[in-house]
């Protein structure tokens, strides 16, 4: 009897242990190394909200299909969490893109015309090939064409065009979309099945630096 008890008693506590890493498994289901990396260069970062980088470029279809899943995660994230959208030149013929992204946010202008940019390209399929083709496409905002690239020559946009420059060096993007949680950890899109798995990571590593800013959240998971 007193055999069998113990038999029972230790099968008891291998199944809870074995319960225990399971629900750890489940609550931690993405892994450094394979999902997200980690950035080694420096970045200056704020110290009481967590900043979430976009890294896109308008002529990428992909990113054309992350746009709106983007855009929900932003506009229901908590207000601890910044976003920020970084303009990728993987190859000579993007250039002009992300010029005009940083020329746009000089002169004012918003998500309207940062979706109105896609929905040109990708959409529409409307031949854009130099900035004047892009401050037409501005115009219903509001610019005038003219104006629109004597600003994407401006000190302002050049200073832009230097920061990005550096920074997808540090974060060492080559392809997009992608997602830089924190200035540290870099997303890994090939190990996802969807944007919205990919996102779910994004809310880990959010939850964790916020807890490591001392930042008074519950740390809800802002992906539906």
């Amino acid at each position: 009897m007193y055999q069998t008890f113990q038999r029972i008693l230790t099968f008891m506590m291998a199944s809870t242990l074995a319960l225990g890493y399971l629900t750890l498994a489940q609550a931690q289901p993405f892994e450094e190394g394979r999902h997200y990396f980690a950035i080694e260069a420096m970045s200056n970062t704020p110290t009481d909200k967590v900043l979430i980088t976009e890294a896109f470029a308008y002529p990428c279809p992909a990113c054309r299909a992350f746009l709106p899943v983007m855009h929900d995660w932003a506009q229901n994230a908590p207000d601890y969490v910044e976003v920020e959208r970084l303009p990728i030149v993987l190859r000579p013929a993007w250039e002009p893109f992300a010029r005009a992204y940083y020329t746009a946010q000089v002169m004012g202008l918003d998500y309207e015309a940062h979706e109105a940019t896609f929905k040109a390209l990708h959409d529409e399929r409307r031949p854009i090939r130099s900035m004047e083709d892009i401050g037409a496409l501005y115009e219903p905002f509001g610019i005038d064409a003219q104006s629109f690239v004597a600003t994407s020559q401006s000190f302002a946009v050049e200073s832009q065009m230097g920061r990005n420059r550096t920074e997808v060096r540090r974060f060492g993007i080559r392809s997009t979309p992608n997602v830089i949680v924190q200035g540290k950890w870099r997303m890994n899109l090939n190990e996802f099945s969807s944007y919205q798995e990919m996102m779910r990571a994004v809310d880990m590593l959010v939850a964790q630096e916020a807890e490591l800013l001392g930042i008074n959240t519950e740390a809800e998971s802002v992906t539906p």
